[in-house]
């Protein structure tokens, strides 16, 4: 599992022209069409982090071939940015292409929920 995580590190060093470094998940995760591990999802977010953080670049999520993925897959790749650093930044640095409505709509879902527990947070 690391290794797939490392080599997509190592592309993104190599592309150092783009402004959106495009994720295709089922090229991470060939064997699947169905993403319903939170460990799946943070292996996708150490991505995302490099991409995000260390090369100042926007993640494009592509979902095309993966037919489902669970809240807590969901909460990992999209979540976690929401609550720790906003909605604004994940709506400016965070793309999802070729994704169904069951996809939209667990995204949405986690969204939701995530912006709440962050005000949630902040009000306490």
């Amino acid at each position: 599992m690391k290794s797939r995580v490392e080599a997509a590190k190592k592309e993104i060093k190599n592309d150092k022209i783009q402004d959106e470094i495009v994720i295709k998940l089922k090229e991470l995760f060939p064997e699947c069409s169905s993403l319903t591990l939170r460990e799946t999802g943070f292996e996708v977010r150490e991505i995302m982090n490099e991409i995000l953080l260390k090369y100042n670049r926007k993640v494009v999520l592509d979902f095309d071939g993966i037919e489902i993925i669970t809240q807590g897959f969901g909460d990992e790749i999209v979540g976690v940015f929401v609550r720790k650093n906003g909605l604004d930044f994940v709506k400016n640095k965070i793309k999802v292409v070729n994704a169904n409505n069951f996809i939209r709509g667990t995204l949405n879902w986690v969204v939701s929920y995530s912006k709440k527990m962050a005000q949630n947070n902040s009000s306490s």
